[in-house]
């Protein structure tokens, strides 16, 4: 299976049979599982990347493709993303949301919370309304999420008797800062509920890193700088999507470019994709957040990226200035 064959219009027509069917059925009929990670986000639904990806391939072919017959992940994601979709990376939990949990945990007395607990009930309510597409994706965040990962948290406390589970690299970071500073890090928790809005990436910029990462074995300040870093990078990534500064910048480049092609890599999605790639480009905010401390609202700020190179540029410990994304890229 040659997934760089894949056509937008055949990815659409899978799209429309998962709307028209619906997501259950849609799985069964084709026989694919739910997705855990990569999700097509498209008019406000999250769509199962995988499945799409094998039915719209088979009806391009004429092929019959089941769901050992590909990989999915990353490689999947890239090609729908060439398409120009959006497309979520992976949905780990992220350190805000395991600092609510662990928290719960600390005021439990680090004893097992049932699934069927309220406080269960709202904290899944609370992580799932940081999501805008968390409705087509019922296991997001459910209940049983977050009771797991509890039990993640709980089993990963240092000086636990038993086996711990497997949470991930975060999860044992977080509740050893809880188990050494309770006091910091529930100030943080609190200061995190009170805000209503975790600030962490929960689409398609899940896959993009920080520029405050979160270092090995961190202490509470740590994760306080990492948290508040992370607030200030969200509010770049609402900044990029106003739709009046976007739309501001790209004609802007049309008037003084001739085009809105990506400024790094010249890519450009109208020539490509004639007619259906027509407005289609990324902005960019040229000064990380973690430097200006505040967004100057003009689009002398913002650059014309492709997707491609806008997750480049924000990929690593630190955000890439254009030139240096341009060097890379001449080297190759």
């Amino acid at each position: 299976m040659q997934v760089s064959r894949l056509e937008r219009s055949f990815v659409l027509e899978a799209i429309a049979e998962f709307d028209r069917l619906g997501r259950n059925a849609f799985l069964a009929t084709h026989k694919f599982g739910p997705a855990r990670e990569y999700f097509l986000l498209h008019n406000g639904v999250a769509y199962d990347s995988k499945p799409i990806v094998g039915v719209a391939y088979d009806r391009m072919t004429g092929e019959a493709h089941g769901p050992g017959d590909f990989s999915g992940g990353q490689v999947l994601a890239l090609r729908l993303r060439q398409l120009g979709f959006e497309v979520t990376g992976a949905l780990d939990w992220k350190a805000e949301e395991q600092i609510l949990a662990c928290d719960l945990l600390v005021a439990n007395g680090w004893a097992t919370i049932p699934e069927r607990d309220d406080r269960v009930t709202e904290l899944s309510a609370r992580l799932r309304a940081q999501w805008v597409y968390s409705p087509s994706v019922p296991q997001y965040r459910s209940t049983n999420s977050v009771h797991q990962k509890l039990e993640d948290l709980r089993t990963n406390r240092p000086g636990y008797p038993g086996t711990p589970k497997r949470g991930g690299k975060l999860t044992p970071q977080i509740a050893a800062a809880f188990d050494a500073e309770p006091e910091k890090m529930r100030a943080l928790a609190a200061k995190l509920w009170a805000e209503g809005d975790l600030s962490i990436p929960t689409d398609f910029d899940s896959d993009v890193t920080d520029d405050t990462p979160i270092p090995d074995s961190p202490s509470a300040a740590d994760l306080v700088r990492a948290v508040e870093g992370r607030a200030l990078q969200r509010q770049v990534t609402v900044y990029e999507r106003d739709p009046k500064l976007r739309a501001a910048k790209l004609k802007w480049s049309r008037r003084h470019r001739g085009s809105i092609a990506c400024e790094v890599c010249q890519f450009d999605f109208e020539k490509v994709y004639p007619g259906h790639g027509s407005g289609y480009a990324e902005v960019h905010h040229i000064n990380p957040l973690h430097i200006t401390q505040q967004v100057e609202n003009t689009i002398d700020d913002l650059i014309v990226l492709c997707a491609n190179c806008h997750r480049m540029i924000h990929k690593g410990g630190r955000a890439l200035t254009p030139e240096e994304l341009r060097g890379i890229l001449a080297t190759s």
